[in-house]
């Protein structure tokens, strides 16, 4: 009886893994085309925060600005180059400036790293645990919204998980060559040109926890530091010593002083906005990676029941990297939810191991256990539930959002006449979306019943991909429609021609960045002695007809948009050439300030 060599049979098995392995990194990287990248640049900028990055991009892209660009020519951004410069590559790349490509460096990036974190997975702990891990990023609330916006975030997280890993594989090997700490260094220096210090700070910290707690600080030894150091500044420290010469004080100020050491530890004025209480991150890290954060519960127990094998199971250090970062947070003064976004990789990385133990029978299911987990399960059940209950109250006329109305920020009660007719507009999309989320919710309770996890899994990713593509195609469109000054602002360009534009009393980076052309403050006398236009919100004309000036101007146009906040319409007026209109020097850092916030 002839039988195969065991190496041929070895052979065998390791090709149908790596064939396994790249099957599920296709399918994962198109998943993530289809929520990341399909209609990137269907949606104008509409809130504060995109076009303002966007306006950046704009005049590296029309001005070769490319080390210190300033906002319409005279505000020093924020943030330090590296998304910006991503963005102006690929518009260079594509032959043109538009939404998509200001906004795909970070789609692009979003997707690596869910790749990334499904490579870890699969060398850690097998395929499976790679793809749940892959799948729960890829599906995170917080992630995708990050995903799909022109900001820095992103470019920030991305380079962050990337040294966190390198490290980690460095760590695993015990043994560090010279690439692999170039490598590592060169990832911190990039983290550092996406946001400032804490791209390399936060790393640190994380290390040097993780180290401490292995008692394995000679370990820093092996990194190369003063080589992988020199890189490092090469990297990062070039680019600040060049804005420093170029921007001087302004640029201390602003990009190191208040967007690194007072936002930490000032609030108010003196820091950057933004303040939360320390406990801000626990709620809104569940909400952040709902709905996987309902299994937080039986995920805590499991860790808590295995706490003797985290180092053999490999969880140590990313219950450090996820502690570490969600502490360091909390402590600071300013606050956003994106800040924490560092950790989801690893909370992600924690599920995927903890799922393919369960679906394979590995943990003990005491009652207590069993009745945690079907208990996380039954509130997705109930969300998904309320949800199509929902859309069907809302198709037959109903207004269930009303209920909710007293619970909600002003802001957001602002929002919701906008959605209680959104039904009734778009009533094949939402029949698509209750298709897919009536198969979710069959799913879920099925594998609930038969405690078959694969299906729970399956059916939360039906639903939480049905929800994103609800929200990119339908949603943000409706949204994006009733605020952005797009084409507002296509009419008063084609209005204004070459004639003298300015700001005043207003400013906004979504009509800057669309008029396609820096617009100054208005700053008499160095106004135009010709007649020229002005931008300026509905409020600050009715100022100026309060102190008898409107009677001399005429309102050319207004827009239809709201603005970032919903409330806010722009006019373009006419100011003929013998009219000089009172100086509002005082009002412009405020209104620059707002504008940063």
């Amino acid at each position: 009886m002839n039988r195969r060599p065991v190496c041929a049979v070895h052979t065998v098995e390791e090709k149908l893994l790596q064939s396994r392995v790249l099957f599920f990194g296709v399918f994962l990287g198109l998943f993530c085309g289809l929520i990341f990248i399909w209609g990137l640049g269907d949606i104008p900028f509409y809130t504060k925060g995109q076009p303002r990055e966007a306006t950046v991009v704009w005049e590296i892209y029309h001005n070769g600005d490319w080390v210190l660009p300033l906002r319409n020519g005279q505000i020093i951004p924020s943030k330090p180059p590296l998304f910006h410069w991503l963005g102006t590559s690929a518009a260079l790349a594509l032959g043109q400036l538009s939404e998509f490509s200001i906004r795909f460096p970070s789609a692009l990036l979003a997707l690596i790293g869910v790749l990334l974190t499904y490579r870890v997975g699969v060398v850690l702990w097998g395929v499976e645990a790679g793809l749940i891990a892959g799948l729960t990023l890829a599906t995170s609330f917080e992630w995708v919204r990050a995903a799909t916006t022109a900001r820095v975030d992103m470019t920030l997280t991305f380079f962050m998980v990337a040294a966190f890993f390198s490290f980690w594989s460095m760590y695993r090997k015990q043994r560090v060559g010279w690439l692999e700490a170039l490598v590592f260094f060169c990832l911190l220096g990039l983290a550092t040109l996406a946001k400032g210090p804490i791209g390399a700070v936060l790393p640190g910290l994380v290390i040097g926890v993780f180290l401490c707690v292995k008692r394995d600080l000679l370990f820093v030894r092996h990194l190369h530091l003063v080589t992988g150091g020199l890189l490092f500044l090469l990297v990062a420290g070039s680019w600040y010593a060049l804005a420093l010469w170029y921007g001087g004080e302004a640029f201390f100020d602003k990009q190191i002083m208040k967007e690194n050491v007072l936002r930490f530890v000032s609030s108010g004025s003196a820091g950057a906005g933004h303040v939360h209480p320390f406990y801000y991150f626990i709620p809104n890290l569940f909400l952040g990676m709902a709905p996987w954060s309902f299994f937080f519960l039986p995920l805590l127990y499991f860790l808590y029941q295995c706490r003797q094998d985290w180092a053999e199971k490999n969880f140590t250090y990313l219950i450090v990297w996820i502690v570490a970062i969600f502490l360091f947070y909390s402590a600071s003064s300013s606050k956003r939810t994106v800040y924490i976004l560092p950790i989801y990789p690893a909370i992600a990385l924690l599920l995927g191991a903890w799922w393919q133990e369960l679906r394979r029978g590995e943990i003990d299911l005491p009652p207590g256990f069993l009745a945690l987990l079907k208990a996380a399960g039954a509130v997705c059940c109930g969300v998904i539930g309320l949800a199509m209950l929902g859309v069907i109250a809302q198709a037959g006329g109903f207004d269930p959002l009303g209920l909710i109305r007293p619970f909600l920020h002003p802001k957001d009660q602002s929002n919701l006449p906008m959605f209680t007719g959104i039904v009734a507009d778009h009533p094949g999309a939402f029949a698509i979306w209750f298709l897919g989320v009536g198969s979710a919710l069959v799913l879920l309770v099925w594998g609930l019943r038969r405690q078959s996890w694969d299906r729970v899994f399956g059916g939360l990713v039906v639903f939480t991909t049905s929800i994103f593509l609800l929200i990119n195609h339908v949603i943000q469109p409706t949204l994006a429609a009733a605020r952005t000054f797009r084409p507002f602002m296509g009419r008063v360009v084609e209005r204004v021609g070459e004639q003298p534009l300015f700001f005043f009393r207003s400013f906004d980076s979504g009509a800057l960045y669309y008029a396609d052309r820096r617009i100054p403050f208005y700053f008499p006398p160095t106004t135009p002695k010709t007649g020229y236009f002005i931008l300026l919100w509905e409020e600050e004309w009715e100022r100026l007809q309060a102190d008898g000036l409107a009677d001399q101007l005429r309102i050319i146009d207004t827009s239809e948009g709201t603005g970032p906040k919903g409330n806010h319409r722009l006019h373009l007026v006419e100011v003929p050439a013998s009219l000089e209109l009172p100086p509002w020097e005082d009002d412009l850092k405020g209104l620059i300030r707002k504008d940063a916030m």
